[in-house]
């Protein structure tokens, strides 16, 4: 499986194995707060999900995602603030990459934008949000974007690193899935995220300096990350996050504060992404668009 969809869970996943032995606790109802009644009470451990949970994550091959992010991002020294709603609709093949993608933009006062693109091995494909022209990108944008997704992560991670987070992390259960949450704040876990981040980076490839000045210069003042699990076939069914963090770029501070959630339906139900006719007669190569600018 590619480093990118390990990483939605790999992580969190792995601190199951620092928490605890136990079975997981009935789901808390956030609105009630009293226990779920769980009538397919499983026993297993979050070790025992989590090894199941990397394993199956081996034979997926395809799936859909619908993504909402919600982030607030401000520069206090310069009173600028700038809110955005993003949504994204995408089908997606494994290997050999394959994707279609939908995406809206709002950013409240600066304009709102739609995206589409399709992208497989005839090519990568793009809409103009502004012409509404397709564009064909160049060929070596598409051998970027599969060195980008195609490395591996290593799923032995060192679990040492997880075990000041045992008090933090929460292995839960309903009828149909496992849940579980980790909900942490302050250095040590900005340490952990800067650990994880760097490992996702492919192996033959280094960091720039400006990617490591930007990752040394975080401080996630806390985050919150809630993966479900379904219990039968171990998939990962759903992902949140909610961050609030800042990064300092040169003499300003960025506050970003995120909140995401994300679907996934129809693993390994897609088994043919194709560009429609219509895209591929319509297409303007980017370099003779840009020829043709200048």
């Amino acid at each position: 499986m590619k480093k990118w969809i390990k990483g939605l869970g790999v992580g969190v996943l792995a601190l199951g194995l620092a928490a605890c032995g136990s079975p997981a606790e009935p789901k808390t109802d956030a609105d009630t707060g009293k226990k779920v009644e769980v009538t397919k009470k499983s026993e297993m451990t979050a070790q025992e999900v989590y090894s199941k949970a990397m394993e199956v994550s081996e034979e997926q091959k395809s799936m859909h995602a619908v993504m909402d992010i919600d982030q607030k991002m401000s520069i206090p020294g310069q009173e600028l603030e700038m809110d955005s709603k993003i949504k994204m609709d995408m089908d997606m093949i494994i290997e050999p990459l394959a994707m279609h993608q939908v995406m809206s933009m709002d950013m409240g006062d600066m304009g709102a934008m739609d995206m589409e693109l399709y992208m497989n091995e005839s090519g990568f494909y793009m809409n103009d949000p502004e012409s509404g022209q397709w564009i064909k990108m160049p060929n070596d944008m598409y051998d970027e974007m599969m060195a980008q997704m195609g490395g591996e992560t290593d799923p032995t991670l060192d679990m040492k690193m997880f075990n000041e987070f045992k008090d933090d992390f929460k292995f839960e259960q309903t009828d149909d899935e496992y849940i579980l949450t980790l909900a942490a704040s302050g250095d040590k876990f900005s340490g952990l995220m800067k650990e994880l981040m760097g490992s996702a980076f492919p192996a033959d490839m280094e960091m720039t300096e400006e990617e490591a000045d930007l990752m040394n210069n975080m401080d996630v003042k806390s985050l919150e990350v809630t993966i479900n699990i379904d219990k039968e076939t171990f998939y990962t069914n759903a992902f949140d996050m909610n961050m609030d963090m800042t990064m300092k770029i040169e003499e300003e501070e960025l506050h970003i504060v995120q909140k995401m959630k994300s679907v996934i339906t129809k693993i390994n139900e897609i088994d043919e992404i194709v560009v429609p006719q219509e895209v591929l007669d319509e297409a303007v190569d980017l370099e003779e668009l840009m020829q043709g600018q200048e």
